[in-house]
């Protein structure tokens, strides 16, 4: 019988492959490319696991073989083994999606929520892959992968959502602020889940949480908050902006008075300049206080609404109070 060479040909979309020769006669050769492993099976049971090189089927050389080897030359016929390769690049081709179903404690609503992502996975252990989910199948695909891995990523999302969600920390009209942390912890829980697969979990992104469909109870409640929401921004900007407008009436009346009549600007100094700021906020600063009433004296003299002699005076009983 020829000498066989036993190596993997299939595309990048195969993570696992076995190879369609069973009978291999003495002497054949498995080539392992770096990116992958074989394994070598007789069957069911693993004999050896090859790592990257030549490895030639003879007698001693792979360890395990030796008494299929004897028996192939007593019986006078070729070794019956199955070889696996599975590859040990990380991928970055496991796009997911999942549907849940979410309930909102606050407002006793159940929504669907949609949520996608990518994660980058590495076969980490390929004998136990092949033992525990290719079985006797002649391949394992991407999808196929994936496929077995969506329910373990909907359980994972639905245990984070529903854990924040009792805690207070989420809503279902906030679901969409976690990504980052959703993305970490899934990641976390995800990992023991894969490891028993073999497999490794680089990374796990969560690219979207999101409310989906037009439930009406949902829409209603939304629109409710978000009117809420903007009467909030309303009434606090009012709130903040009330003792600027009063003070700026204040001051606009006041220079219509003097305007008319100079001295009122003399009351205003006898009362205190910036009386009006200081009755309204008795906290200030005192210091503060006592600059700005200068530096309004300083403005009514240079105006011409006071004589030299009264802004002197006036001055200097400020300072005085220093």
């Amino acid at each position: 019988m020829a000498i066989l060479t036993i190596e993997s040909i299939v595309s990048k979309d195969y993570l696992v492959w076995r190879h369609p020769k069973r009978e291999l006669p003495i002497g054949s050769q498995v080539i392992v490319n770096e990116s992958e492993q074989a394994l070598l099976f007789e069957n069911g049971q693993l004999l050896h696991i090859l790592k990257a090189g030549k490895h030639l089927i003879e007698s001693g050389n792979i360890p395990g073989l030796d008494g299929l080897i004897r028996r192939s030359i007593g019986n006078n016929s070729p070794l019956k083994i199955d070889i696996w390769f599975v590859s040990k690049t990380v991928s970055t081709d496991y796009k997911w999606g999942v549907q849940l179903r979410v309930k909102d404690p606050t407002h006793q609503i159940i929504v669907p929520v949609g949520s996608y992502g990518t994660m980058l996975l590495k076969i980490d252990d390929p004998a136990s892959l092949v033992i525990q989910v290719v079985g006797k199948e002649m391949l394992l695909k991407k999808s196929d992968l994936r496929d077995l891995l969506l329910p373990s990523i909907e359980r994972g999302l639905k245990d984070y959502i529903a854990i924040q969600i009792k805690k207070g920390r989420l809503d279902i009209f906030n679901i969409d602020s976690t990504l980052v942390e959703a993305s970490e912890q899934s990641k976390s829980s995800l990992a023991i889940s894969f490891e028993r697969f073999g497999l490794k979990i680089i990374d796990f992104y969560i690219q979207g949480i999101e409310v989906i469909g037009d439930n009406p109870e949902y829409m209603k409640i939304k629109a409710a908050l978000t009117d809420a929401a903007s009467l909030r921004i309303r009434a606090q900007a009012a709130s903040e902006s009330k003792g600027f407008y009063q003070q700026e009436r204040a001051l606009d009346a006041i220079d219509k008075a003097v305007e008319k009549d100079t001295s009122l600007a003399r009351r205003i100094i006898a009362e205190g300049v910036g009386g009006i700021a200081t009755k309204s906020n008795k906290s200030s600063n005192y210091d503060s206080e006592i600059k700005a009433k200068l530096s309004s004296l300083k403005e009514l003299f240079e105006s011409g609404l006071i004589s030299e002699d009264e802004y002197k005076k006036k001055k200097n009983e400020f300072i005085g109070n220093i």
